[in-house]
């Protein structure tokens, strides 16, 4: 894990790198890589790798959106968070789909939050499954995983590029696919919440580009779905 910070406070930039080690200490187990800048020029001539990006606004020299805007290009699954004393460039920081916004000074149960979502966001985007089948071994990520489907004894997964036949069963499945973003519906499906489009009464609809996928909602998983998606939203993924 690559974190960058970049900031024209000195107090700042140490108090985000304490607080982060800290965070990925008690919780992973690890201390992740650390660069930090005080000029947005410095940053973008050094660095092309990172996972998350601590960014600052408001001063000369140092634009946090625009670093963010670079950045993203290079490191799609980057997490971006804008840093400023006041909200007022709330809208930028959507406009680059920042995953968070942090007002100064930094509050560290608010920020150790952010860190644990960014974390389950970052491992769902980049987490790599292996799809066994008769064609041989395909690898996708999380974000590529539609859903999984047991239909007429065969297993089904369904991906943003194709659908797969597993050598595996839903049992394997279950034991895999145990990321947030992923929840069973029905005993015959395990579905990506990303790409729920409706739930209607029994039916799930999920969406990708031109496809779409109707898929089986037992009733006594209604309410247990309705609570996952809100967790779902709230995280940012």
């Amino acid at each position: 894990m690559r974190i960058l910070i970049c900031d024209h406070d000195e107090t700042v930039l140490r108090q985000l790198e304490v607080y982060i080690k800290e965070f990925f200490h008690q919780f992973a187990g690890i201390t992740p890589e650390f660069a930090a800048y005080r000029s947005e020029d410095a940053l973008l001539a050094q660095e092309t790798r990172a996972d998350m990006a601590f960014l600052g606004m408001e001063v000369p020299g140092i634009n946090g959106v625009r670093i963010g805007r670079t950045l993203k290009g290079q490191n799609p699954y980057i997490k971006i968070f804008i840093i400023a004393a006041r909200p007022d460039y709330l809208d930028e920081a959507m406009g680059i789909q920042a995953f968070r916004y942090l007002t100064k000074p930094i509050d560290k149960k608010r920020l150790f939050r952010n860190l644990r979502d960014a974390v389950d966001q970052h491992k769902a985007e980049t987490q790599t499954y292996s799809i066994a089948t008769n064609r041989g071994v395909f690898l996708r990520n999380a974000e590529e995983i539609i859903c999984v489907e047991t239909q007429q004894r065969k297993t089904l997964v369904y991906t943003t590029g194709e659908v797969l036949q597993s050598a595996g069963n839903m049992a394997h499945w279950r034991t895999v696919l145990t990321l947030p973003c992923f929840f069973s519906p029905h005993r015959s499906y395990i579905i990506n919440l990303r790409f729920v489009n409706a739930v209607e009464k029994d039916t799930i609809v999920l969406q990708y580009r031109q496809l779409e996928k109707r898929v089986y909602l037992a009733r006594r998983k209604y309410a247990e779905l309705k609570q996952a998606l809100a967790l779902f939203a709230q995280s940012g993924a």
